[in-house]
């Protein structure tokens, strides 16, 4: 197996506010709980990685994250009514919103252990090809 180039991943984070989307549009403040970019390889993501959205839901139900004080601060429902571990964290990125969940606990030894995350993708065309055989 070859080496994945890919590494560290770097995420900036801001309260949520108003905000204009890449191809036009806006997201009100209300409709969303943070705003996040995600970088991908060299560059900032086009919209938002999955894999980011979910370490970031995680990030949001710990308290004393960044995250967390974003959310808390920004006084939202969402993952986001206070950081509450399995609320639902609205991201906003360049293309719109994205929708998480995650439930963050302690072990025994009092260390946050992550029990799940998730969230839910819209249907769309990842390739179109033909198949020569």
């Amino acid at each position: 197996l070859k080496a994945r180039p890919s590494g560290m991943r770097l995420l900036w984070l801001s309260a949520r506010r108003d905000h204009c989307l890449a191809g036009g549009g806006a997201v009100a403040a209300a409709e969303c709980d943070l705003l996040s970019r995600v970088s991908a390889g060299s560059r900032v993501h086009h919209a938002h990685t999955g894999t980011g959205a979910l370490a970031l839901a995680c990030a949001a139900a710990v308290p004393g994250t960044v995250a967390h004080e974003l959310v808390r601060g920004g006084g939202s429902g969402g993952c986001g009514g206070g950081g509450e571990a399995g609320a639902e964290l609205r991201i906003a990125h360049p293309q719109g919103v994205m929708r998480v969940h995650a439930s963050v606990g302690r072990d025994a030894d009092g260390r946050h252990v992550a029990h799940s995350a998730g969230m839910v993708r819209t249907a769309r065309y990842l390739m179109v090809g033909e198949v020569v055989v």
